[in-house]
């Protein structure tokens, strides 16, 4: 089965270099976007639990299925010693994504205040992240590694 993600994940990975070079365009799978953050930055699909339907981003983060076009989703699956969390949304027009944007500023808000509670190192990770949108793109990233992964998914809009 891990050969099988793999070799998934390296298909992905070719396909959505080859088409690199195409700039302007807003047609970018949420998908593809996730799977080549997990292999640049070496996240363990182990350590990681991935959101799969829509329903599954309702239930965790409040977010209604009718507001997402498309979405890709994870998160840390031990989060008392991991603050990692990507959750990359596009919404199916302008104001859904200011749903989604607050959606996500509470998740944002409810984890700052959890790490205050119990993990000064972690509160620190958490306080350098934050949630963003772009158009009906939405993010919000949480992770030790923010500003990188930031620019890298920027650098699918370019």
């Amino acid at each position: 089965m891990k050969r099988f993600r793999l070799l998934s994940l390296l298909l992905s990975m070719i396909l959505l270099f080859s088409f690199a070079g195409c700039t302007g365009s807003k047609d970018v799978s949420l998908f593809e976007v996730l799977n080549s953050i997990n292999f640049k930055f070496e996240i363990s699909e182990d350590e990681m639990m991935r959101l799969e339907t829509a329903d599954d981003l309702e239930l965790y983060y409040n977010i209604a299925p009718a507001d997402v076009k498309q979405f890709a989703a994870e998160t840390t699956v031990n989060s008392a010693t991991d603050i990692t969390e990507i959750i990359l949304v596009e919404a199916v027009n302008k104001e859904a994504a200011q749903r989604v944007y607050d959606a996500l500023q509470i998740r944002y808000n409810s984890q700052r205040d959890l790490c205050a509670s119990y993990s000064a190192e972690l509160l620190a990770i958490v306080n350098e992240c934050s949630v963003a949108q772009n158009g009906n793109f939405v993010t919000l990233i949480m992770s030790s590694d923010f500003d990188a992964i930031t620019e890298w998914y920027i650098s699918y809009f370019e």
